[in-house]
C-alpha cells in the first residue's frame, strides 16, 4: 500500500469515527431529553460524562481529518 493510500485510509477511518462520535452525542441527548425526569441524578450524571466525552472524541477526530488532509496535500 502506498504512501497516500495510507492517508486515505486513515482518513476514511477518522471520518467514520468523527460521524460515530456525532451519533452517539445526538442519542444521549435524545436519551436524557426523553428520560430526565425518571431517572436518578447519577445515572444523568454519566450521560452527561458520556457526551462530554464523545464531543471531546469527535473534535479530536475533525483535528486529526484535518491534519491529514494537509498531510496528503503536501504528498501530492
Amino acid at each position: 500500500m502506498g504512501r497516500l493510500d495510507r492517508i486515505k485510509a486513515e482518513i476514511s477511518f477518522h471520518e467514520k469515527m468523527f460521524f460515530t462520535a456525532i451519533a452517539m452525542i445526538l442519542g444521549l441527548l435524545g436519551w436524557a431529553a426523553n428520560n430526565y425526569r425518571s431517572t436518578d441524578a447519577v445515572v444523568l450524571f454519566l450521560a452527561t460524562t458520556g457526551l462530554i466525552g464523545a464531543a471531546g472524541f469527535g473534535v479530536w477526530n475533525y483535528k486529526k481529518v484535518k491534519q491529514l488532509l494537509e498531510k496528503l496535500e503536501n504528498a501530492e
